[in-house]
Formats: C-alpha cells, sequence, structure tokens
C-alpha cells in the first residue's frame, strides 16, 4: 500500500473518531466547542496517520488503534491554541480561519489548550484500546518526553530566544526544529511500535526515522516558503543559501531511507508504506532551484 491509498482511507477515519470523542471531552459547553474548533480546524493528521501506518505495516487492525493513535492530535492542537496567542505569535489567522483566541477569546482559548493536553493522556490510558497496562505506560511516558520540557515545548522556548537575536546558527535553527517539530513526528513512529508491541531497539530506529522525517519536513517548509530577497534569521535558504538548504533536505531524507532499509532487514516487514511518506519530498528535490 502507497501513502495516497492509505491516507484516502484512514484520514476520514481519524476526523470521524476526533468528531465523536471530543462530543464527550468536557462538561462544560463553552470549552468543548472551543476544543473542539481547534482541533476539527483541519490540518494533514499526519502524526496519527504515521502512528497507524506502523500498526498497518504489522498486520494488526488499523481501527482498532485509531483513538490512541490521535491522541497525538490533542498535544499538536494544544501547542497551535498556544503558540497562536499574543504572548507568543500573536497571530489571527490559522487554516483561513480566526485562532481560537480570536474566535473564543484568550482566556478559553488558554483553557481549550489546558484541557486537552491531559485528555490526550487519557486516550492513551483508556482501557478499551488492545494494550496491555505495560503499552499503556510506555505510550505516556514516550508522550511526555517528546511534548514537554526535553521536547517540543523546549523547542517553542528555544524558538522564542531565536526571535530575539537577528542572526541564528545552523546549530540553533536545527534544535529548534528537532525539539519543536522532530519530537513529536518522532514520538508518532515509536508509539506505532510501542502499539505493535515491537522491541526498544524497532522503537529506537523508528523514532529516529521520524526525527529525520520531521527535519526535512521544516526544510522542505522552508524551500516552498523562500524568496529572493527575503530574509528570515531562521530559515534554512537564509542560513545555507538555497542550493545548500536542498542538499541538506536530501541527506535527512536519505537518512531516513536508511532507517527504513535498517528497520525491513531486522524486522523483515515490508517498507513500502512508511517510506511512500517520504514521496512527500520527492518534487522539491526534483524541481531546478538557482
Amino acid at each position: 500500500m502507497q501513502f495516497k491509498e492509505f491516507s484516502t482511507n484512514i484520514v476520514p477515519q481519524i476526523e470521524h473518531t476526533l468528531e465523536n470523542e471530543l462530543a464527550k471531552s468536557a462538561s462544560v459547553a463553552e470549552l468543548q466547542e472551543a476544543m473542539r474548533y481547534a482541533v476539527m480546524a483541519g490540518g494533514k493528521r499526519l502524526r496519527p496517520m504515521l502512528s497507524l501506518a506502523v500498526i498497518q505495516t504489522y498486520g494488526l487492525p488499523v481501527n482498532e488503534y485509531l483513538k490512541v493513535a490521535s491522541a497525538i492530535e490533542l498535544i499538536h492542537t494544544y501547542s497551535l491554541i498556544h503558540d497562536d496567542l499574543p504572548a507568543m505569535d500573536d497571530d489571527e489567522l490559522r487554516r483561513g480561519k480566526p485562532t481560537t483566541h480570536r474566535a473564543f477569546g484568550e482566556d478559553t482559548a488558554i483553557l481549550a489548550g489546558d484541557a486537552l493536553q491531559p485528555l490526550a493522556f487519557e486516550w492513551l490510558t483508556d482501557l478499551d484500546q488492545p494494550l496491555n497496562d505495560a503499552q499503556r505506560v510506555q505510550l505516556v511516558i514516550a508522550m511526555a518526553q517528546a511534548a514537554g520540557g526535553a521536547g517540543m515545548v523546549a523547542g517553542q522556548v528555544l524558538d522564542i530566544e531565536a526571535m530575539k537575536t537577528s542572526a541564528v546558527t545552523l546549530a540553533e535553527t536545527q534544535a529548534i526544529h528537532y525539539h519543536k517539530t522532530g519530537a513529536l513526528i518522532a514520538y508518532a513512529l515509536q508509539a506505532g511500535a510501542i502499539m505493535a508491541n515491537a522491541n526498544e531497539d524497532i522503537q529506537n530506529i523508528l523514532h529516529d526515522f521520524g526525527m529525520a522525517y520531521g527535519l526535512a519536513f521544516q526544510i522542505k517548509d522552508d524551500i516552498d516558503d523562500y524568496q529572493p530577497g527575503k530574509i528570515e534569521s531562521q530559515a534554512y535558504p537564509t542560513i545555507l543559501g538555497l542550493s545548500e538548504t536542498v542538499v541538506a533536505l536530501q541527506k535527512q531524507v536519505d537518512l531516513a531511507q536508511s532507517l527504513l532499509l535498517k528497520f525491513e532487514d531486522i524486522t523483515g516487514l515490508d517498507k513500502t508504506l512508511l517510506a511512500s511518506f517520504l514521496d512527500y519530498f520527492t518534487e522539491t528535490l526534483e524541481q531546478t532551484w538557482e
């Protein structure tokens, strides 16, 4: 199976799961509506798809893991709500719609984010999921590490600090993106391995694949946003130049591919579906850049 077929099939199921579960997420109507507004505002649903792609690769019934895999979207959404606040990025629009604090007020937006974070852990530990207690504990620890002060939140702090300076080094930019973007994507792959009851070595391989994918994702985003003469201190084309940025993207894609080869060699499983997620970068890499 390839990415297009998989996503066409699985994204509507993720959306349905999020919609249904969020309907019983809070006891106060305004809070529930703000939570739903933020989560259901669209997006690729990349992170739960990656977890479920691992499940599919192991031949397990994907539909039984939808709720636990979708928990990561709650963490991702809470981070977006808080990132958009006036105290941080001060954005008025997200995906063409008013940001949550513009639609519901800063107070309700903050609380909606606060409520989404523990809800994610509630979903991970739901006893109706086909997981044993050890797997639930592993998922909770992995998510906490990826989302907290050693992961996504650390990345946001580094990002804020970097915005106060006129020049940012490559190492500083990579540190921001490894934490802010890579950590949750890496978690998604590791979580799929935990759900599939894979051993620690396989979890680490898939985690590292996720880190390479996350950094490639950010580099591609910077290339796509590139405009000659436009200077953005944290953007890879500003730091490396456009041609070297494309080289950096290729290096991350190559690293991701090598990790999947290792995964396939150790497990004997078909890596086709996971490898097809890397097709996202093909057009950018094949384009002629000047």
